[in-house]
């Protein structure tokens, strides 16, 4: 569904990691240092990752330096959320924890996570707002971000010179585009996680989102917003014939890298295969939709987490927030992980790049992945009902219906 960000690093820049380490050394130092002699295991997600893992460690290292602790990282850890759940109560577990944050909700009821601790003191304007709304469960801060990617839109610079702005410029230039087995845009028809860019766009949505979190009871694909999002992506392939009902990732990639695919919806995670493919290509924000709106794509956002059994929360609570406001620099360089801190974001080095543009305006635009254990039975019900629609054997009222109702089942058997 999404993949890891894996992309050549650029050159250093020194006034960017000056922005950087002011920003984060005033949060680092907003209270009382930690206890000394502490020993802080971390278990990280940058599996065959060496250099976001050396990135990490180096930055953690000075943390250690600084206050008089260490810091232990083991290396790859496989199944490590799974391993972290049976092992956390026991003392086994490590203290930090690092995963995708739409585990946040299983793992915070399985009660292994620890909030932030009372009194705690986190800088919340030093990060761009999606990131600490993915990293909340229940109105609780459990962990501090460190990253974020979604998806946007490839264009192939010999057949697209101009990127579109609007869905209505995009569906005409892609028309022009298609002709037998070539096509002016693809994206994958049957998957949930592009879909919803459309659906939100629309109005609709998956839980409604409070200040608590997101309301398992409160389901918003069968609504008006919701139905016209799944009108929408069943035109494309209905009435506007621009992408055959069956086309997947797999379809989808190849045919850009092979210059059949002139426009398409991917992320950060594939661009690596497209310069290698050779690919003349570019990126560019997803279009505006009729009602004016943007489209809304879900956003992940990797993040740090802590041990609720730890023996040291205070001290590991620390050493994520000197993380968070340390490490997003040194990581972009390491492999363009984009920062959800703001005073690394607004840097040359990552402003001026064109992939990373693109991932930190979807993530503005977009929203968080829902992190509530509710969310696991939706992909398949939504997954159902895409597969239906783009083949014309479904409306999208009763697409919307259909798919509702089976969700709202699932969430009533699994206790909501």
């Amino acid at each position: 569904m999404r993949r890891k960000t894996a992309v050549g690093g650029f050159a250093m820049v020194v006034v960017a990691l000056v922005v950087a380490l002011v920003a984060g050394l005033s949060a680092g130092t907003s209270q009382a240092a930690p206890h000394k002699g502490k020993t802080i295991t971390m278990w990280d997600f940058f599996i065959s990752a060496p250099k976001e893992r050396a990135a990490l460690n180096r930055v953690a290292q000075q943390w250690a330096k600084k206050t008089g602790n260490r810091v232990v990282n083991p290396g790859d850890v496989s199944e490590s959320m799974d391993k972290f759940r049976l092992s956390a109560r026991t003392g086994r577990g490590p203290d930090i924890i690092q995963f995708p944050h739409d585990n946040l909700g299983r793992m915070a009821v399985s009660g292994v996570l620890a909030p932030k601790p009372k009194g705690f003191i986190v800088s919340r304007g030093l990060y761009d707002k999606v990131g600490l709304t993915a990293t909340t469960y229940r109105g609780a801060l459990y962990g501090l971000p460190i990253a974020r990617e979604s998806y946007f839109l490839f264009y192939n610079r010999s057949l697209v010179r101009t990127p579109p702005k609007t869905w209505t410029a995009l569906i005409s230039t892609a028309k022009r585009l298609t002709s037998g087995d070539r096509y002016g845009f693809l994206w994958d028809t049957g998957n949930f996680y592009y879909a919803y860019n459309w659906i939100r766009g629309f109005g609709g949505y998956v839980f409604r989102l409070t200040n608590r979190g997101y309301d398992p009871t409160k389901l918003g694909i069968n609504t008006t917003g919701g139905i016209r999002g799944l009108k929408f992506i069943q035109d494309l392939v209905q009435t506007h014939k621009l992408t055959p009902a069956a086309t997947n990732t797999d379809v989808m990639e190849g045919k850009f890298k092979n210059g059949t695919a002139a426009m398409i919806i991917d992320g950060p995670w594939a661009v690596q295969g497209f310069r290698s493919a050779g690919v003349n290509f570019g990126v560019a924000a997803l279009p505006r939709l009729p009602n004016g709106k943007s489209s809304a794509p879900f956003v992940g956002v990797q993040a740090l987490f802590v041990n609720k059994f730890s023996k040291n929360v205070k001290e590991s609570w620390d050493l994520i927030r000197y993380l968070s406001t340390h490490l997003p620099m040194p990581l972009y360089r390491a492999s363009q992980r984009v920062p959800v801190l703001k005073s690394v974001a607004k840097t040359r080095l990552v402003s001026s790049n064109a992939v990373t543009k693109a991932v930190i305006q979807a993530t503005n635009n977009g929203e968080p992945m829902p992190n509530i254990p509710a969310m696991g039975v939706v992909w398949e019900p939504m997954g159902d009902q895409l597969q239906l629609l783009v083949q014309g054997k479904t409306t999208p009222a009763a697409a919307a219906r259909a798919a509702q109702e089976r969700i709202a089942r699932a969430i009533a058997q699994q206790g909501g």
